[in-house]
């Protein structure tokens, strides 16, 4: 498959977990849920009480449906399987590419169910969460509008993400990417057993390692961090370039991943610094142990002087 050009741009990841990340189907067997029809009519029985205005806890709603459905089964065993939902098997590729993906971007779960469940879900991943919003926390399950404003607004608001950047993968096409599609989110189906036959979304997959790769792909480097800087009137630009080339670009030599510095002026009062990365991870390291302290070192020298800065993936190279 084809590396999408959007892929480079995104920054955060959210998976759907039931169905998605957690082999719900293997865990259903635990109350005796094996037919399609079965599962079927488990989905319909729980997206029913789901539904209106009082929140009700997943594990409640679990024990209602899985009574409905299947009455002959002893309450110790309904009561069981609904408090530890979150212990179900996971899908084989799901930790391994979480764990890859960590390195790439942020990732984190959009879930309808109770806190407890998403920490025996994390214990079973083994995978620590940039971010996580629970049905339990906002009060309302997806698809409704009420939890998917919730999820995007603390979504935005927990990581470094915007709307653009984010990227939500799920099995379910109601639930998940119909509505996080509708809100700016880019989209990923991903095929699971036990997921919908077909969605509308941005890219379609069949394992998360595809995601992986294409990530990998997307985000493979050089990236080029550029520095615009606008030199005011009160300094001399070849004073300012002087200073850039004998004292803070040599440190800028010293950060992991930089492959190369090069100072152009581009206009009569324009400096531009462009530091040449190995990828986007790299950028990010540095920005987090010395961009504070360099851009400390700019005002300390020359004051409020404008500087504007950009990354851009340079094309073609390896």
């Amino acid at each position: 498959m084809q590396t999408p050009a959007w892929l480079s741009d995104i920054e955060l990841v959210t998976f759907d977990c039931f169905g998605t990340l957690m082999d719900w189907r293997r865990g259903l067997e635990q109350v005796e849920i094996r037919s399609e029809e079965d599962f079927k009519a488990f989905r319909q029985v729980t997206r029913k009480r789901q539904e209106g205005d009082r929140h009700h806890l997943y594990s409640q709603i679990l024990k209602e449906s899985i009574r409905e459905l299947k009455p002959d089964l002893r309450a110790a065993v309904v009561g069981l399987f609904a408090d530890d939902f979150g212990r179900m098997p996971c899908f084989k590729d799901a930790p391994g590419s979480l764990a890859a993906l960590k390195d790439l971007v942020e990732v984190g779960v959009l879930s309808n169910c109770d806190a407890n469940h998403q920490l025996d879900v994390i214990s079973t991943l083994r995978v620590a969460w940039d971010v996580c919003v629970t049905s339990q926390e906002i009060r309302s399950y997806k698809p409704s509008d009420r939890a998917w404003d919730a999820i995007v607004r603390m979504g935005v608001a927990r990581t470094a993400a915007t709307r653009d950047s984010w990227l939500h993968v799920s099995a379910f096409d109601k639930t998940d990417l119909l509505p996080a599609r509708s809100r700016g989110l880019k989209t990923c189906f991903l095929q699971r057993p036990g997921g919908d036959d077909k969605a509308t979304s941005d890219l379609t997959i069949n394992s998360l390692t595809e995601l992986v790769t294409l990530l990998m792909n997307a985000k493979a480097g050089p990236v080029v961090y550029e520095i615009q800087t606008q030199v005011p009137q009160s300094h001399d630009i070849e004073e300012v370039a002087s200073w850039l080339t004998a004292d803070l670009m040599p440190r800028m030599r010293d950060v992991v991943g930089l492959r190369d510095t090069q100072l152009v002026e581009t206009e009569p009062t324009i400096l531009v610094e462009r530091y040449t990365f190995g990828g986007q991870r790299d950028v990010e390291s540095y920005l987090e142990a010395f961009g504070a302290e360099h851009r400390a070192m700019v005002r300390e020298r020359f004051g409020e002087i404008e500087r504007t800065t950009s990354t851009y993936r340079v094309k073609g190279r390896a």
